[in-house]
């Protein structure tokens, strides 16, 4: 055995000093002597490099409480008790600006003055109920660098969340003080049912009368319904229908861009890749090249806007974690050009990625901007990475009141009772799925736990937040003409409408659940299931939509 110097004791206070060193040394803005221990050790980073995330952590009491909440019982609330409004975003609170600069600074002058106004900005953090928010300040500097670049700005949310992710101060600053456009797309509409798409839009569209509103889907239904005479497999089918998605959106951005830009910038480049993509017969095999993109990693350098320069439209892609902003760049390509993941922060720093020779898109990171919505929601709208979750069940509970979860995933009580308490649920989901603990063998609820609040991220259990008065004009929504659009878009017929209970019961089986991990798991790797399923023969096939697009034109 070498010789060496014994190890010499390493007490837990050391380490804890040792730690408090590291947090500092990866978030500069916490390097001044004016905070406290408080303040220096309530953050948990996501990552180790300095585009990671910041949340911060919660405390053991706040723990105890939600552990607490978890073991009642669960009490369902109805639609009139799910509608929100845009009280989360109260008047005391805005968004991190980038102060006052001109070209006379030299960079290092200019970082530390955004530095020191974050630290002060960070104050914030002192309102009462204020949720979790970027702590960033790298991440915040690439939203300004988008700003500053680009000539329209383009906003996705969550169909499911949308006035929950939509800051209505960043609207104000978009639209008043850097009088630019802005497009708002209402993502993932195949999520929701038509009638709820319309009263969203029409939402938006009184409230901010400046948005330009596009409805998207990456996943329509056409996707999984294909022609079950060929022999191709799921994996296919989903991925012709992302690039019929792709021409479809492209043409539907497109007519707003024209709206927008007139005759200052000539679109026909782009009209004319829309008309080839909508004509061309796609080669699945080629799906991930590059060679008609070009990717440009920018920094967060200090650019003086010139508005459509060189005559190119510069297009800002931003949002909230998880709302489809890659895959909604990645759809209008037609190509896999910015990789997708369900982990918050995936998408570290803001690329430019050229759609045309004069159409240029920017991907941001995506960005928890200030607000009061509850941690639940921002655990379900994707905001905060589950795998972070220190106690899901407490969100399970969330869940658990605005879903039936326990007819919903057929489960069993535990004890044989009537009534269910976020606890009981996991458990019972632990033993249907047989998630068991390594040691003792036990039901592990906290897989269990983890597992459903992805299912509830990836849409296999559907919940949502409802506009003011859902409950009263849920009919007139229903019956408004634009609901069949909606179902166009969606790849939808009359047939496929239903309720929201026999609409989430198809994905509660064990093999989409398994599906769900697996994706979670190992997203870059393709399915090999080619095992459809029978029901799937008996759904009538969705008409191709390309002619009716091309008559539009």
């Amino acid at each position: 055995m070498p010789h060496g110097t014994r190890k010499k004791p390493f007490s837990g206070k050391a380490k804890k000093q040792q730690m408090k060193i590291k947090k500092q040394r990866l978030n500069p803005t916490l390097s001044g002597g004016s905070h406290s221990k408080d303040d220096i050790d309530d953050y948990t980073s996501i990552g180790r490099n300095k585009y990671a995330l910041k949340f911060p952590s919660e405390s053991k009491k706040e723990l105890m409480e939600r552990r607490e909440e978890a073991r009642k019982a669960i009490l369902p609330l109805s639609y009139k008790d799910q509608e929100v409004a845009e009280d989360y975003f109260p008047p005391l609170i805005d968004m991190p600006k980038r102060p006052p600069w001109n070209m006379n600074m030299s960079k290092r002058e200019l970082e530390l003055q955004e530095q020191k106004y974050f630290e002060e900005y960070q104050n914030i953090r002192r309102i009462s109920n204020i949720s979790h928010f970027e702590l960033n300040l790298e991440t915040w500097r690439q939203l300004w660098r988008v700003l500053e670049k680009s000539d329209i700005l383009l906003f996705i949310v969550d169909i499911r969340y949308p006035v929950l992710m939509f800051p209505p101060y960043l609207y104000h600053y978009v639209t008043k003080e850097l009088k630019k456009d802005m497009i708002l797309v209402l993502n993932k509409v195949d999520f929701a049912s038509p009638g709820l798409v319309v009263a969203w839009k029409e939402y938006f569209h009184e409230t901010y009368p400046k948005l330009h509103i596009l409805l998207f889907t990456s996943y329509p239904t056409y996707n999984l319904h294909g022609n079950t005479e060929k022999t191709q497999g799921l994996q296919k089918r989903r991925i012709r229908g992302k690039l019929k998605m792709a021409a479809e959106g492209a043409q539907k951005l497109l007519d707003i861009c024209k709206e927008i830009v007139k005759d200052k910038v000539d679109l026909t480049s782009w009209h004319e890749k829309i008309q080839n993509e909508m004509q061309m017969e796609y080669n699945l095999d080629d799906i991930n090249h590059k060679d008609s993109v070009t990717i440009t990693k920018e920094d967060t350098s200090y650019y003086e806007h010139e508005q459509y320069k060189n005559g190119v439209l510069t297009i800002g892609c931003i949002g909230t974690p998880n709302v489809g902003k890659s895959s909604l760049m990645n759809a209008l390509m037609g190509k896999k050009v910015v990789s997708v993941s369900r982990t918050p922060g995936h998408t570290k720093y803001f690329q430019t990625i050229f759609l045309t020779k004069n159409v240029c898109l920017c991907d941001c990171p995506g960005l928890v901007f200030p607000s009061t919505v509850p941690k639940e929601l921002q655990i379900l709208m994707g905001s905060f990475p589950i795998a972070q979750v220190r106690d899901p069940c407490s969100t399970v509970k969330f869940l658990a009141e605005r879903v039936d979860l326990p007819k919903l995933l057929r489960l069993e009580h535990p004890d044989k009772d009537d009534t269910w308490s976020a606890m009981d649920i996991c458990e019972a989901w632990a033993i249907k799925r047989g998630f068991l603990t390594a040691r003792t063998g036990r039901p592990d609820t906290y897989r269990a736990a983890n597992s459903l609040l992805r299912m509830a991220l990836g849409g296999a259990i559907s919940i949502f937040v409802y506009p003011l008065n859902w409950s009263v004009n849920q009919e007139k929504w229903e019956n408004h003409p634009e609901v069949e659009l909606v179902r166009w878009i969606q790849g939808k017929n009359r047939t496929e409408d239903t309720d929201k209970d026999s609409e989430t019961e198809k994905y509660s089986t064990e093999e989409e659940e398994e599906e769900e991990e697996e994706e979670e798991e190992e997203e870059e790797e393709e399915s090999n299931s080619d095992n459809t399923s029978s029901d799937e023969s008996k759904i009538r096939h969705v008409v191709n939509k390309f002619e009716v697009l091309s008559a539009d034109l």
